[in-house]
């Protein structure tokens, strides 16, 4: 019975120390989740921007904005 107690003792403290790891590493994934989001947003203005200058640029030639250009190459 002592061993039984021993052996339970010691699964729960691995246990603790796996429960420990995960949830750090689960912070961290939360963390590079609002790090990519916030670049996320960054790519989105640039676009914006980009394909704003690009449609009043080139109007004239009759070419797509950044924006239809990216389209076209995501389509399969």
């Amino acid at each position: 019975m002592y061993d039984a107690a021993e052996a339970t003792e010691r699964d729960l403290i691995r246990w603790r120390a796996r429960e420990k790891r995960l949830l750090e590493s689960l912070r961290e994934v939360e963390e590079e989740r609002g790090r990519l989001d916030e670049e996320l947003s960054k790519v989105d203005q640039q676009i914006a921007y980009y394909d704003s200058l690009t449609r009043d640029m080139k109007r004239e030639y009759g070419k797509t904005g950044l924006s239809g250009l990216l389209s076209s190459l995501r389509r399969p």
